[in-house]
């Protein structure tokens, strides 16, 4: 087991309002969560001495301006001006849960006390991929002006793989996307708090990439999400109960960079994260009581039960039938609505959800007597990360 299981905490959380459009710079919605995140704490500005994360626009074809489309540690400090701030970094191979595990190892370094972690997401006008100056270059040539070459494509080739190689249809993933956006409604802060969605309307949409329908999709959205970490002993202290980081781990596993059509690519990234977080937290997948797995796209669910050990591999579309992942269920998955139904703010709203599960915080969708909270915060591609939280530091 990991020598530093539990003792580093999640404190207080924090969000934006959510839109579909940038009707303020994408700065003050990332203030706004943080800031947030400070109050849930009961801690001041002045407390805040540690800052991460990752901040790119994972748009293609449009412009980085920092403040407007991304919003880097640098803007962060400068909105800020933190009179204490003693560490702060931004990661660019891991996406946000590497920089929560970043902030984590300072505050276990003695670098800092209090760390806020945040993720902040544009919604550029006009096409999210777009490609630069209409000109397809590299292997883009090849693919592009076919309309082969957004991530949605990509992933919608493993996911036809999944299918053939299993012998399923894509008809029991309604299932899923049904159930998160039944979540979704207990969740004030989601996009799609208060629009429900029916079997009818899933199996009525357009396609986006097939075997993709519209709603196997997370939908791009303006908003950011923040949390403060701390030690676990100072986390004791603070207003709301704390949830435990009990281990982590991180994808070791690379076949060629980049390949998101790559079945295996997602699974041995999965696993090779997953091992790692198993390890270190003492826990298996039997222990957990409730999960959140990265869902930019539906079947990234599906390759996340299966690489990291809730099911065997071929067997997740039946795995997560007959209420086994509802609230009340077996396993209680994607508890907040996930990425379908919050919107595309990547994986910190996971950890968040994770931590507050394991804190009892969840409010109306709170799983009964849940200790053992796992995430997984990103699709196992080539940034995988993994979690595990707990309310008993045991």
């Amino acid at each position: 087991m990991w020598d530093n299981r539990c003792k580093i905490a999640v404190s207080g959380v924090g969000y934006s309002k959510v839109s579909r459009s940038a009707d303020i710079p994408l700065a003050a919605h990332a203030l706004e969560a943080v800031k947030g995140a400070i109050a849930d704490s009961g801690l001041k500005l002045e407390d805040i001495d540690g800052l991460a994360t990752y901040p790119e626009l994972p748009a293609t074809g449009h412009a980085e301006v920092d403040g407007i489309s991304v919003v880097s540690v640098n803007c962060m400090m400068a909105m800020m001006n933190l009179p204490n701030l003693t560490w702060h970094i931004q990661v660019g191979s891991s996406n946000i849960g590497g920089a929560f595990q970043q902030a984590a190892n300072a505050l276990l370094a003695g670098v800092c006390k209090y760390a806020v972690v945040w993720r902040a997401m544009h919604n550029p006008k006009g096409t999210y991929q777009n490609l630069p100056g209409n000109m397809a270059t590299g292997a883009g040539q090849f693919t592009g002006p076919y309309g082969f070459g957004g991530p949605g494509q990509g992933h919608a080739v493993a996911y036809a793989r999944w299918l053939e190689k299993n012998g399923q249809t894509r008809d029991k993933m309604a299932t899923l996307v049904l159930n998160q956006r039944k979540n979704t409604q207990h969740n004030p802060h989601a996009y799609f708090y208060g629009t429900e969605l029916t079997r009818e309307d899933y199996f009525a949409s357009r396609m986006v990439a097939y075997p993709f329908c519209l709603f196997d999709c997370d939908i791009p959205v303006q908003g950011a999400v923040a949390v403060v970490l701390t030690t676990a002993d100072r986390a004791r202290d603070l207003a709301p109960t704390p949830a435990y980081l009990a281990g982590y781990g991180q994808r070791l596993h690379f076949e060629t960079a980049g390949r998101i059509g790559s079945l295996s690519n997602y699974m041995e990234g999965g696993s090779s994260s997953a091992k790692l977080t198993w390890e270190r937290s003492g826990f298996s997948p039997k222990d957990v009581d409730v999960a959140q797995i990265y869902d930019g796209f539906a079947a990234s669910v599906i390759y996340g039960l299966e690489s990291y050990g809730f099911c065997k591999e071929g067997e997740a579309l039946d795995f997560i039938q007959d209420g086994r992942i509802e609230l009340d269920g077996e396993l209680p998955l994607n508890t907040f609505g996930g990425s379908l139904g919050t919107g595309r703010i990547h994986g910190l709203w996971h950890i968040i959800e994770g931590a507050l599960q394991a804190s009892g915080r969840a409010g109306t969708r709170q799983v009964k007597d849940a200790n053992v909270s796992f995430v997984g915060a990103s699709a196992p591609i080539v940034t995988g990360t993994t979690f595990i939280f707990v309310r008993d530091p045991y």
